[in-house]
């Protein structure tokens, strides 16, 4: 049984908790020589790093996440992150009985695609790439994903705020939904302060 038998359970079987006696949960040394043996692969070494980082197995040596991967592998905590989800498409794959993405490429373009369509992106990609992964480009995912593409959430144009109050009304018109209403008023008001003591003087 290899390292990875422990690390990605099949969709029937539950993960175990770390330190269960007929199957302990891999160690630091034994992850980071997945990582050290595997740089290019993408699954192993997503994986391996997903437990280091869950586990928390860079502690005590390393203050944080951040700090472990610059010292340790020279990856940036967003490289790490595409790794990690890299080795989640690619095993989702390979349970499909597929060839895996030989490059991050490859999954990040999948990434984008409907959890549900990912399998069949990568078919038709491996289809017209005559079943060779290395001839694959990230092009050729985006186009055959077009029509199974993640929806962007839409972000609601901010409603005005209307004040009245005897003898006076504001509205206030908020161009993006970043900005603080409170925040706004309170310029708004330094602006008219600023305005009106040139004319009380």
């Amino acid at each position: 049984m290899g390292i990875f038998d422990k690390l990605s359970p099949t969709p029937t079987t539950p993960r175990r908790k770390p330190g269960t006696p007929d199957q302990p949960e891999p160690s630091l040394a034994e992850l980071e020589a997945v990582v050290d043996a595997h740089l290019e692969s993408i699954t192993q070494v997503g994986l391996a790093l997903e437990a280091i980082k869950q586990r928390e197995l860079f502690r005590p040596t390393y203050p944080d996440w951040p700090s472990y991967l610059d010292a340790r592998w020279k990856l940036t905590p967003d490289y790490a992150q595409r790794l990690i989800q890299a080795a989640a498409i690619a095993a989702k794959i390979k349970a499909a009985g597929l060839p895996e993405p030989t490059r991050t490429s490859h999954t990040r373009e999948l990434a984008k695609v409907k959890p549900d369509a990912v399998t069949q992106v990568w078919k038709e990609s491996l289809d017209e790439a005559k079943q060779d992964p290395e001839a694959i480009t990230a092009n050729l995912i985006a186009d055959k994903a077009t029509k199974h593409r993640k929806r962007k959430a839409r972000r609601k144009a901010p409603k005005a705020i209307r004040l009245k109050g005897k003898g006076w009304s504001l509205v206030l018109t908020l161009k993006s939904v970043d900005v603080d209403p409170l925040r706004a008023l309170d310029e708004a008001t330094d602006q008219l302060e600023a305005e009106a003591k040139p004319k009380a003087a």
